[in-house]
This record gives structure tokens, C-alpha cells and sequence, in this order.
């Protein structure tokens, strides 16, 4: 039987899972994928300055088009 501290936590307001970064590299790692220094850089200077998940998906749109 698996520990109560394995399992996925669900929101109690919604009832749905939270994939929490932590988890979420947990699964690309088993996919062998990784993050670039580059964005790896960038969700980093996202988390530093407490953005939102809206404002790190602009952040990133913006590198992005930048890079172009």
C-alpha cells in the first residue's frame, strides 16, 4: 500500500488535482525531458518577483518572441 504522502493532493475548494512544479518536473523527468538554462532562468526570475501564473505565461510569450 502506498504512504498517505504519495498521493496527489486535490483542492478542497474544487476538488481537483494541484500539479505543483515539484510534481511536474517529477513527470518530465520520467519523460526525459528537461528545462533549458534559458527558461529554466526565467521561471526562476518569475518566482523571485511572486508573479502569477498569467503573468509567467506572458513573461514567457514575450522571451519567446523575443527570441524569433
Amino acid at each position: 500500500m502506498k504512504s498517505p504522502s504519495s498521493r496527489a493532493s486535490r483542492s478542497a475548494k474544487t476538488g481537483q488535482f494541484v500539479l505543483t512544479s515539484e510534481r511536474g518536473e517529477k513527470i518530465s523527468a520520467v519523460e526525459g525531458m528537461t528545462l533549458s538554462p534559458r527558461m529554466a532562468k526565467l521561471l526562476a526570475l518569475g518566482v523571485r518577483h511572486g508573479l502569477s501564473g498569467d503573468e509567467r505565461r506572458s513573461l514567457i510569450k514575450e522571451e519567446i518572441r523575443k527570441k524569433k
